[in-house]
């Protein structure tokens, strides 16, 4: 098997009912219950389907650090998990805590839609790690995924995972927002010396074909 990623963001951490608000890497928020159960949901896909895990690797955020426990809890047997910064939720600066409709009311619709629909950080806004940095350290890690083999599972949130999606995707589709809804996953693989998505966004049951 080519070197394989599987990219998970980490399941809901807002209850139903509960306001939904942008959460960077100064919230550090717990997994719902239904947040755990999507993550147990996709280890048992990756169980059910023989898909031999060799390492998981993690934000170090709780979110996303519970995440990777009970996808490794659902496989069954043992894997390591890596604690790697390189995985931790961009800070959203002047966004974070705030709901699509205050941030709508305050620094107006366009702006919103940029960031969601295209990725495109909005000006005046103070998002952290800088985008350069933030596909450095995507590439550096891709990197070791390729050399060390085999499948990884890498978790971690909306705004990191984005660019990962654009460095491996091609170019007339690098104006996608590679938006991923909580609990969800996407399948990267290497070949030819470079990384491609075979699929994107997909809910563990969605998954189950693919593997």
């Amino acid at each position: 098997m080519n070197p394989t990623v599987l990219l998970c963001r980490h399941g809901n951490t807002f209850a139903a009912g509960e306001k939904v608000v942008i959460i960077g890497s100064q919230e550090d928020l717990p997994l719902t219950p239904e947040g755990i159960l999507q993550a147990s949901e996709l280890g048992e896909v990756l169980r059910e389907r023989g898909f031999q895990v060799s390492r998981v690797c993690s934000g170090p955020l709780l979110r996303t650090k519970v995440f990777a426990e009970c996808v490794v809890a659902a496989l069954g047997r043992s894997v390591p998990i890596s604690i790697d910064a390189r995985l931790t939720e961009l800070d959203y600066g002047a966004w974070s805590g705030l709901s699509d409709d205050e941030i709508k009311a305050t620094y107006g619709e366009e702006l919103l839609s940029k960031w969601q629909e295209a990725s495109q950080r909005p000006a005046g806004i103070d998002f952290q790690p800088p985008v350069e940095q933030v596909r450095t350290d995507a590439e550096s890690l891709l990197a070791e995924c390729a050399s060390l083999g085999g499948v990884s599972v890498v978790v971690s949130s909306n705004g990191r995972l984005r660019e990962f999606g654009r460095l491996c995707s091609a170019e007339a589709n690098r104006t996608m927002s590679f938006k991923m809804r909580t609990g969800s996953a996407s399948l990267l693989e290497y070949s030819d010396g470079r990384w491609g998505i075979r699929a994107w966004n997909l809910r563990p049951v969605e998954l189950k074909d693919l593997l």
